[in-house]
């Protein structure tokens, strides 16, 4: 299957991931999982929260209003004082994908997997920018998904390596888990109503498209809301 089918879901965990032809930011925050949980921070005297780089931060609020060149100066700013920094690193290489730097993107995804080599959503991020990862891939993130069965990113990127080989039963089962996980996040829902449609479900992909569509007006996403509503107008019309 083409490439072009990929989007790029906004990242709004550690690493979400994303398909190629929108632009996702990163998460500052150091925990991983599904934005819409709170991170299980226990504080006490001894142990204080962690604090956000503040660039990290800044580069954040930039790659999620799809400021590229701004969100890359902050997180190279903040990996010049660290350069281990895992949301920096990640960041950085989502404003280069937004940038269309995909080279570059790679590199520091590379980098990033040098340093965390099991890292699971880096591996996936790197899969979903075109980096490639030896052996059976599908194989692999089913294993990842299975161990981390509340990672969001990992179920998406489950699915698309089962879309892009037609599976189109398995691609809809790993983009309901991610959309599940993330309820909020429009272009797993869009996915998820996408899988749907290609194995013939009318009444609930319209369903998903529509949460998808409306959700696409509180933040941004990566598909295209002219084709979800064209999309749309064909499965409600009547069959001739």
């Amino acid at each position: 299957m083409h490439r072009s089918f990929r989007l790029l879901p906004l990242l709004l965990c550690t690493a979400t991931l994303a398909w190629s032809q929108a632009k996702p930011g990163a998460n500052p925050s150091a925990q991983t999982g599904a934005a819409s949980r709170e991170p299980d921070i226990r504080i006490t005297r001894r142990k204080p929260a962690p604090t956000v780089d503040a660039d990290v931060k800044r580069g954040y609020e930039a790659l999620q209003a799809g400021r590229y060149g701004e969100a890359r100066s902050a997180y190279e700013q903040a990996l010049k004082r660290d350069g281990t920094l895992r949301d920096a690193l990640i960041g950085l290489a989502w404003c280069l994908e937004g940038l269309e730097d995909h080279q570059a993107a790679q590199a520091a995804l590379r980098r990033l997997l040098e340093l965390y080599p099991r890292d699971a959503e880096a591996l996936a991020a790197q899969y979903l920018v075109g980096g490639g990862i030896p052996g059976d891939a599908a194989a692999r993130f089913k294993q990842l998904a299975e161990r981390s069965e509340r990672n969001a990113p990992l179920h998406f990127a489950l699915g698309v390596i089962h879309a892009e080989q037609g599976r189109w039963g398995e691609a809809r089962l790993a983009f309901e888990r991610a959309a599940a996980l993330e309820p909020g996040h429009p272009d797993y829902l869009y996915n998820f109503a996408l899988s749907l449609d290609r194995l013939g479900q009318g009444p609930e992909a319209m369903r998903q498209y529509v949460k998808a569509l409306n959700l696409s007006f509180r933040q941004p996403a990566a598909f295209n809301q002219e084709a979800v509503r064209t999309r749309l107008r064909a499965l409600a019309a009547p069959a001739s």
